[in-house]
């Protein structure tokens, strides 16, 4: 089954049991929470890549089956139900290619990314439509030093959202710069 991504906005003890009720019955890969917002609202975003926990339902399934002593649920005439059923294609996994940045850089190129995917989901699209890996990677390299630098670097960003966050994203390459410099 393939992973799921779902974030939540923890403000609460009742969104905090919202979550822990989501997460009943699924396998939890991975998770990130950040915590965002003014200091005194006390609020937590929480990211968790999930699959469903299909381990119960095939026990589920294995108990149902019979046990050879004249219960034959879950079966057909002829054969086991399976045996009908087309197999699923498993997809390769797609190998992560890792950052093209040298190691003295990779503190900035974590920062800014996190950064675009927090704004992603924040305005609820993919982090690529802010500015892609590659983009990303050029950023770190070689930090833009004014707002139409960034803008050649990231083309495709939609006016919109370059007017929004192009300053604050300028400032923060500036600040990862100057604190790698430091």
């Amino acid at each position: 089954m393939a992973l799921q991504i779902k974030t939540f906005r923890i403000t609460d003890s009742a969104s905090e049991e919202v979550v822990n009720s989501f997460l009943t019955g699924k396998r939890v890969h991975h998770w990130e929470a950040a915590y965002s917002g003014d200091p005194s609202l006390g609020i937590w975003n929480i990211l968790v890549a999930y699959e469903e926990d299909n381990r119960r339902d095939e026990h589920r399934r294995m108990d149902n089956r019979g046990d050879n002593r004249g219960d034959h649920r879950g079966q057909r005439q002829g054969g086991d139900r399976r045996s009908s059923e087309p197999r699923r294609e498993v997809a390769p996994k797609m190998e992560h290619t890792p950052p093209d940045v040298p190691e003295a850089l990779m503190g900035r190129y974590e920062n800014i990314r996190k950064w675009r995917n927090q704004v992603a989901r924040d305005e609820k699209v993919k982090p690529y439509v802010l500015f892609n890996n590659k983009q990303l990677e050029d950023i770190v390299k070689a930090p833009p030093a004014g707002i139409e630098a960034l803008k050649t670097i990231v083309p495709d960003m939609s006016g919109d959202l370059f007017d929004k966050y192009g300053n604050q994203l300028l400032g923060l390459v500036s600040a990862t710069a100057e604190a790698a410099h430091s």
